[in-house]
């Protein structure tokens, strides 16, 4: 994750592997770091957890032409301490609106009446500013515009008075970078003349334009992309490509040096439409990306390097036109998403220097565009985007970590038509912030400007025990050979949300956990047929694939022949983790540390070797303290209550003869919705059925449920 500013570190807790532990004795035991930082206590707790559950949107500005479709959003960008700004506006003038770190009211909007032209872009820099530039047209010179710029400093709540950096066409490309020392670089086309200026400072002057190039080669007179960035060393690279050569050019210049100079060995070639786009990394050195539309590839200069490393794939059927910023996650790994009509994204490991492929998308709408992406709490990326149709168009937003997506949230309302492009940027507590424009059709079937809105997440509070579509409400797992799914709904209805392919061996056990990491998010178990334990957090409302971000919990728990997760039975509110040893029939329970990891085992009762299936039941009598239920070889099932102390009371009897024709029991859903803890068992004919819990120990009888599945394949826990 990258930060907004050098001095703000947003904190996260750091899981450390366990190394192989004996068979004999099982154990579990990792660590919980956080990193050190400066902020404030409440920053630090923030920065810890994933963002919580969308607010619903609310009005962020008015259409200041009501009945027209202009005045809409144009930009969202993030200060260095975390204030917001926002663009909105039209051709004809433009408003700017600050919310200052650690508010969440919005100032009075600045109208900037000239700043209505072609290119206006508002800018976050490396020296923690936030500048706008514009072209605005000269009362002296009707045949020229002056290139203005007006800085948002850092810390300060309004914008300067602009600054006229040169004399440019009403039209063509525009880019302003800046140096962490505050050092200023602009570049703009003439015609086909690329102009370069610089200013040393917020009290330095700008200096007179110089031309990077002479006449551009014939037939390219038109830049068909330009882009710019300034490294922490405040070497700034330029890149840009003639439209109809389709020749790369790329310049940089070194601080303090008298001109730029051509890049060696730059690897981007010519021939295609490559539009080059390159970015500063936060520990110094470039990416560049490039592409269209075919593959997107990627290439990076690291810090003091002088050669560029050889291209690679980045993702497929995909290129810079319609990608976002990229952004740089935890550890080094880097990120970036984007569509040309279907969604797509991609993650290149810091550890191994490649790029993943074949990727889940964080869509499966089969229209996608406008997507952009931030920053956020506890290492995540925020992305949001725009799906569906012209005749109706929907805000989203999904959250990124560790290989895992979060479910798709609606943030537009339902109503909404010709929904435009959303921005996303993060706050001073790493909270995503979303604005987007919403259209309505007029009597004439025209689209009228609704209004810019916005939404930001709300505090996430601690997570139901099985809860992992992030509605407050348990959750059932089912695993077959598609992989696996999350199944919420009603006692009748068990609908599978979202899917998690490479869990297709049967032999896999794959269990609904409880938050482990402290993000606020259920994080998922995982035993292997060899003994290996698994877990691995999660992001709320996803689910983790194979290969996903995990801790090793033991190396080998093949001397517990059964392992529960139980939601939480010492009383700490923790959910934690209960296993029977094979050859004792002893069960001990590994309690949540609170801290990313797991306490030593301690004896949870003895005797219970006689049982063929034990089953985490949730609270059954209503007392607060969860249970266990019993199956015992004569079909008998049994119920142990909760002492939340991490033991457990004598035995009662709950059934005879019950759960000859069951392949999988769960318990502790509350599906018939009366706030009783439930069971639902699967037969071996592929018929799921619901005991409604009767909150006094007991059960009704039976009824089946989730009538539309065939669960034949299918597995749960």
């Amino acid at each position: 994750m990258t930060s907004h500013s050098r001095s703000r570190a947003l904190l996260g807790i750091a899981l450390t592997p366990v190394l192989a532990l004996a068979a004999a004795a099982p154990a579990a035991a990792h660590t919980a770091t956080a990193a050190a930082g400066t902020d404030a206590a409440a920053l630090a707790a923030a920065a810890a957890r994933t963002p919580g559950p969308w607010g619903a949107g609310a009005l962020h500005a008015a259409n200041p032409n009501p009945g027209s479709a202009s005045g809409g959003l144009n930009a969202l960008v993030s200060a260095g301490n975390g204030a917001l700004v926002s663009l909105t506006g039209d051709g004809l003038s433009r408003s700017t609106r600050i919310r200052p770190a650690g508010s969440t009211g919005w100032l009075a909007p600045r109208a900037w009446p000239d700043a209505g032209g072609s290119n206006t872009e508002l800018v976050s820099l490396g020296d923690g500013s936030v500048r706008l530039v514009w072209r605005a047209k000269r009362a002296d010179d009707h045949d020229n515009h002056w290139l203005k710029v007006a800085t948002l400093a850092p810390g300060a709540t309004a914008f300067s008075e602009p600054e006229y950096v040169a004399a440019v066409p009403e039209k063509g490309y525009h880019h302003l970078a800046a140096a962490p020392d505050g050092r200023l670089v602009a570049v703009w086309s003439v015609f086909g003349v690329v102009k370069a200026a610089e200013k040393a400072g917020p009290q330095g002057v700008w200096t007179a334009p110089a031309d990077l190039n002479e006449q551009p080669p014939s037939g390219s007179r038109e830049i068909h992309a330009m882009d710019l960035a300034v490294a922490k060393d405040g070497t700034a690279l330029l890149v840009w490509q003639w439209q109809a050569s389709k020749a790369v050019v790329a310049l940089e210049k070194a601080p303090g040096a008298a001109a730029w100079t051509t890049v060696k060995d730059f690897p981007v070639p010519g021939g295609a439409l490559a539009r080059p786009k390159v970015f500063a990394e936060p520990q110094g050195g470039f990416d560049l990306f490039y592409g269209n539309n075919d593959d997107l590839l990627h290439t990076r200069r690291t810090a003091g390097a002088t050669q560029w490393s050889a291209p690679s794939t980045a993702a497929r059927s995909a290129g810079t036109f319609g990608m976002a910023a990229p952004v740089h996650l935890p550890g080094g790994d880097l990120f970036v998403a984007g569509s040309t009509s279907d969604p797509w994204y991609g993650v290149r490991s810091a550890a191994t220097g490649k790029w993943q492929q074949n990727l889940q998308f964080f869509s499966t709408h089969e229209k996608v565009r406008g997507v952009a992406a931030a920053a956020t709490s506890g290492g995540t990326v925020t992305v949001t985007w725009r799906e569906g149709y012209s005749y109706e168009e929907y805000t989203m937003a999904a959250v990124f970590k560790g290989g895992i997506w979060s479910a798709p949230r609606r943030l537009s309302t339902a109503g909404a038509r010709f929904t435009g492009p959303p921005q996303v940027a993060a706050d001073a507590l790493g909270r995503p912030v979303a604005l987007w424009d919403e259209y309505k059709r007029s009597e004439t079937n025209s689209a009228v400007l609704n209004g810019v809105y916005q939404a930001t997440t709300t505090s996430r509070a601690l997570p139901k025990w099985r809860d992992h579509t992030d509605d407050g409400k348990a959750d059932l797992f089912g695993r077959g050979s598609t992989g696996l799914k999350v199944y919420a709904g009603d006692a009748t209805k068990l609908t599978a949300g979202q899917r998690a392919i490479t869990w297709a061996s049967v032999d896999t056990q794959v269990l609904p956990f409880g938050d482990l990491d402290g993000d606020g998010c259920n994080d998922v178990f995982v035993r292997f047929p060899k003994g290996e334990a698994r877990v691995y957090p999660t992001i709320c409302g996803g689910l983790p694939n194979l290969e996903s971000a995990h801790v090793t919990v033991s190396s080998d728990w093949s001397a517990y022949d059964q392992v529960l997760s139980p939601g939480d039975v010492t009383g700490d509110g923790r959910a934690d983790l209960l296993t029977r040893s094979a050859s004792t029939g002893k069960l001990y329970v590994y309690a949540n540390n609170g801290a990313g990891g797991f306490k030593a085992r301690t004896l949870a009762g003895s005797g219970f070797g006689g049982y063929k299936k034990l089953i985490a039941a949730g609270d059954l009598d209503g007392d607060g303290k969860n249970d266990l239920l019993a199956l015992d070889a004569s079909n008998e099932l049994w119920r142990f209550n909760g002492t939340g102390a991490g033991t457990f009371a004598p035995r009662s009897l709950v059934f005879k003869d019950w759960g000859t024709t069951y392949k999988d029991v769960v318990g502790g859903l509350d599906l018939s919705g009366d706030g009783r803890a439930d069971l639902v068992s699967l037969d071996k004919d592929g018929r799921a059925w619901l005991n409604r819990g009767n909150g006094r120990g007991g059960f009704d009888n039976r009824s089946q449920a989730g009538k539309a599945t065939n669960w034949t394949n299918i597995r749960i826990s």
